[in-house]
């Protein structure tokens, strides 16, 4: 059984179940753990069922005075700090083989199997910002919390035990530049042959679009980027924007330096990409009633 998980408040529902729909599509053997930031749990625990398990934040958060004080003076942070607060609470409660974090507005098109089959033996798994090289300083950090893998092992408990009371308790400085994220960089040096980054896993993003050939996603389910041609797993969709009633979005709203906002207009299968995930939002917010 593979074990995920995600975080999110109300307004962002219609993406994280949307996550659920496209791994109820291509995955099997997996059970999704949803955390919600606010009060939207009461109306949407009535969808429970083995591969969706949903939990309240007064349940998780009850017991830490940090998370409770962060919820009431700094939201994002209390945000931020639970993807690390979250996995561990799960893996010290169970016994999973691993636990996966995800961020709720990501997309699958490949089965979650792919992923921990390339991970393999790996105690921890990261995914880069391919649009840096490792080993220099970008105040983003050189990995995306989108995706981080935990094996419930000991090096994996330490390392998710590690990154968890860093962020919470806003640790390290030189590591604090974006939110959680950058904290990520430590497991590159602290357990070098403990970690799979990326593997042969393609997957987008505003900051990677502009480094891909998109010619055989349609086809093969393929992207080729610096030469290799690999299947596209996953997508984040960070900073889409939807305006349901007037039935658009904006594809990224913060991440122009990157992929400018014309290239998602001008690059058709960049487009279909993107109106396929809206298409999929609506199809999520009709089902759920959202």
């Amino acid at each position: 059984m593979v074990n995920l998980c995600t975080i999110s408040d109300g307004n962002f529902l219609t993406k994280g179940l949307s996550l659920y729909e496209s791994l109820l599509s291509t995955s099997s053997n997996f059970t999704l753990h949803y955390l919600l930031t606010d009060d939207s749990y009461e109306s949407v625990k009535k969808y429970e069922n083995e591969k969706l398990k949903f939990y309240s934040h007064k349940d998780v958060c009850e017991n830490n005075d940090t998370l409770n004080q962060l919820k009431e003076t700094k939201y994002d942070y209390f945000c931020w700090s639970l993807s690390s607060y979250f996995s561990k609470w799960l893996l010290d409660k169970n016994i999973y083989e691993s636990i996966t974090y995800i961020d709720s507005d990501i997309l699958f098109y490949q089965d979650i199997k792919f992923v921990h089959d390339t991970i393999a033996d790996k105690d921890i798994g990261l995914f880069r910002h391919r649009m840096f090289p490792l080993g220099i300083y970008r105040p983003e950090g050189l990995f995306n919390v989108g995706v981080v893998y935990f094996k419930n092992s000991k090096i994996g408990k330490e390392a998710l035990d590690w990154w968890t009371d860093a962020v919470l308790n806003q640790k390290y400085p030189g590591m604090s530049s974006c939110g959680d994220q950058k904290y990520l960089e430590f497991f590159m040096y602290a357990y070098p042959d403990k970690v799979q980054i990326d593997g042969d896993i393609g997957h987008g993003a505003p900051w990677h679009w502009q480094l891909y050939n998109l010619g055989d996603f349609y086809s093969n389910g393929h992207i080729q980027w610096e030469n290799k041609k690999q299947l596209m797993v996953f997508s984040h969709f960070s900073q889409f924007k939807t305006n349901f009633e007037e039935d658009s979005y904006v594809a990224s709203t913060n991440h122009h330096c990157y992929t400018p906002l014309a290239e998602y207009e001008n690059n058709l299968i960049l487009k279909d990409i993107h109106q396929d995930y809206f298409e999929t939002l609506k199809e999520t917010k009709s089902k759920y009633k959202l």
